[in-house]
């Protein structure tokens, strides 16, 4: 039994001694791969760059001035001339700062842009203003009037009735408004003959249209003749308070210019081609001169937020200048192409603001809610003029004179014969310096940083290494001491073998 303690014994202590050996090994690996980040540690330490601090001689340049009795000028660049046949040795360019009458263009943030009718007064010429001299028809005790194209209500009838009917011809057509306020058409050839005539008008109960025989005797005419005025082609009637589109305007007009009702049974109406109904006097209209000429625009731009709105006038020199001038600056936009009667201004802190009507459009009818009209709107387009500092540069060619130093004394340009006598200045750009100091303050920072990393990452594997280390020295103690013992329990095997085969040899 004690020469198998020995035996197995020794067995462990081989094993153990065989461990210990395979974890040095897998120690000095790791060691070398401390000592391979180390030396990369190392090298990425050699290719930091150390920042440079900037020199104010950097950013420090000669300016030569001079001034030419209206601006102070500053010469930019200055390139030799070789050869010049007309004996010029530099190309020159040279500046001012000069205040330039400019258009410009802003967009307005929730322009609360206000719409409404405006009443409004023009005038018209007696060139514009005509007449027919015709009898008076009366049909069923309803005066008739020619057919007016332009009048909405009169047009939708007459759409719809010569659909049914085409032989109705506009240019023949006379209308008349019965009591229950129905539009009827007959014409004005058979009101001028002998027999019956054909009435056509839209059924108010059916709405359909319908034809009816109106008998000769419910037509009369009246002499002499009577003279119906048109105004720019438009036939005028008579001002009817009994029709509602009419006494709409009317009431408007008369709140606006109470002067206009103080004889409505003067007033005449007629419609233009945009659908505005205008009222003017029949008594202007028999007279010689121009006429007033009164009627309301519908949706027409009147407020931006809480300054009113004007159109704009030609006969303002100040609106004109600046109007001309953001048309030669913006020639390719809206605000361009409108007519100038479609443009409108206002005064805001001083300053002449202009914008065209579809611009102002647009902005109005763009809010999100429409209950409130002037909250949310899109950005309006609006244009001004004024005078803007502005950078005047020009390249030429000329003389330049150099002291013994070789440093531009005086400059002669080939279009004048004044000699400039040159000012010599160093400048110093403070804020490119600035800027150049500030990023090298920056870059020594991150240089630092990157130092300080490097330093924390060596100081770790040095760590790591001397842990490392340690344990190997602990490891060299137990294989000595593995060693020392392994040969102690030989020798009490070696010992055990000898007694053993003493005893078979005795």
């Amino acid at each position: 039994m004690g020469m198998a303690a020995s035996q197995a014994r020794y067995l462990g202590l081989t094993a153990r001694k065989t461990n210990v050996e395979y974890e040095g090994q897998q120690i000095n690996q790791a060691r070398t791969a401390l000592a391979n980040q180390s030396a990369n540690t190392f090298n990425d330490l050699l290719a930091l760059e150390v920042p440079t601090a900037p020199s104010t001689q950097d950013y420090t340049t000669l300016k030569y001035t001079y001034t030419d009795g209206t601006y102070d000028e500053e010469i930019s660049s200055m390139s030799e001339l070789q050869n010049d046949p007309d004996g010029y040795n530099y190309l020159v360019t040279h500046f001012h700062f000069a205040d330039v009458f400019t258009g410009i263009q802003n967009r307005l943030a929730n322009p609360q842009v206000v719409e409404g009718d405006v009443s409004t007064k023009g005038s018209t010429s007696r060139d514009d203003i005509g007449f027919l001299e015709q009898p008076t028809y009366t049909v069923n005790g309803y005066e008739a009037t020619t057919y007016d194209q332009a009048n909405g209500p009169q047009r939708d009838a007459f759409e719809r009735l010569s659909a049914q009917y085409p032989d109705m011809n506009a240019d023949d057509m006379m209308t008349y408004t019965s009591a229950d306020g129905v539009i009827h058409f007959v014409s004005r050839t058979e009101l001028g003959g002998t027999g019956d005539i054909q009435d056509r008008y839209i059924d108010p109960n059916t709405d359909t249209a319908t034809e009816v025989t109106t008998l000769r005797g419910n037509i009369t005419a009246t002499e002499p003749v009577n003279r119906t005025y048109t105004v720019d082609g438009h036939p005028v009637t008579a001002y009817d308070p009994t029709n509602l589109d009419q006494k709409k305007v009317y009431d408007k007009l008369a709140s606006d210019y109470p002067s206009i009702g103080n004889n409505a049974d003067d007033l005449r109406c007629y419609t233009d081609d945009d659908g505005n109904l205008h009222f003017v006097s029949q008594a202007a209209l028999e007279g010689t001169e121009d006429i007033t000429d009164y009627y309301v625009e519908a949706g027409i731009p009147t407020y931006v937020g809480n300054c009113e709105l004007t159109r704009y006038d030609s006969t303002d020199p100040d609106q004109k200048a600046a109007y001309e001038q953001i048309l030669k600056d913006w020639p390719d936009t809206d605000f361009a192409l409108a007519d100038p009667e479609d443009i409108y201004v206002w005064e805001y802190q001083g300053q002449t603001r202009f914008a065209c009507a579809s611009d102002l459009t647009s902005s109005s009818i763009s809010g999100l809610d429409q209950s409130l009209p002037t909250e949310n709107q899109d950005r309006l387009t609006y244009y001004i003029a004024q005078n803007v500092k502005t950078k005047i540069e020009v390249t030429e060619k000329a003389m330049i004179d150099l002291d013994e130093t070789g440093r531009p004394q005086s400059i002669k340009y080939q279009d004048s014969s004044v000699v400039h006598y040159l000012n010599t200045e160093t400048e110093t750009d403070e804020a490119a310096y600035q800027d150049a100091m500030n990023q090298y303050n920056y870059d020594m920072q991150v240089y630092e940083k990157a130092i300080q990393d490097i330093n924390a990452k060596t100081e770790r594997i040095q760590e790591q290494d001397r842990t490392l280390e340690l344990r190997l020295r602990q490891l060299d103690t137990e294989q000595e001491a593995l060693q020392t013992e392994m040969e102690a329990v030989k020798k009490v095997i070696d010992k055990n073998i000898e007694s053993t085969f003493k005893t078979f040899d005795s």
